[in-house]
């Protein structure tokens, strides 16, 4: 969690994940429990969703810090889990030249690794293997252009692109001209 202790985010943060698990807003929240003498629930809930975290993932990392808990718990908390699995992962997500966003490891291995979820960690650069495929299948030839190229001269791309959910697979992989890559991005 980000704040201080004795500041206002905490609180704000534990109602916020309170009211998205019944699908409500804080205001919502509020309006609802203004007269409650009270806010045992809310500490129980918040308790219960920093107690699964430290179950789940026991060893805690710094780009643990800022995820929201609250709303993971609500999505994936009944789901079961084994932590020393989930922590053999990690090492190796962490480990992974290709991954960016370190934090989206945590709701990836909760997903169950989902290919959807791979968004999560932002993988984007193709490997060298990849590119080689594609350069070979193209015979060198630029798509776009329909110029030849050495491999040296060309970039691989999405052929869905990222930002639309194209993988960053094999199969979703082209080789484009420094020029036509440069384009294509453009647009």
């Amino acid at each position: 969690m980000k704040g201080s202790p004795i500041r206002q985010e905490y609180l704000e943060t534990a109602i916020r994940w309170l009211a998205a698990r019944d699908g409500n807003q804080i205001e919502d929240y509020m309006a609802t429990h203004q007269h409650d003498t009270n806010c045992n629930e809310l500490w129980l809930y918040f308790q219960t969703v920093i107690n699964w975290v430290k179950a789940t993932f026991p060893n805690y990392r710094k780009e643990m810090k800022g995820i929201d808990w609250g709303i993971l718990y609500n999505k994936y908390g009944m789901g079961k889990y084994d932590p020393k699995q989930l922590e053999a992962r990690i090492v190796d997500l962490m480990q992974d030249d290709d991954i960016t966003r370190f934090p989206g490891i945590y709701e990836y291995l909760l997903s169950g690794e989902d290919q959807k979820a791979e968004r999560l960690l932002s993988i984007r650069a193709f490997t060298t293997k990849m590119a080689r495929t594609a350069y070979e299948r193209q015979k060198g030839i630029c798509p776009a252009c329909k110029n030849h190229f050495e491999i040296s001269d060309m970039q691989a791309d999405h052929i869905t692109p990222w930002s639309k959910g194209g993988r960053t697979t094999a199969e979703n992989c082209q080789m484009l001209c420094a020029d036509c890559n440069r384009r294509k991005s453009n647009i």
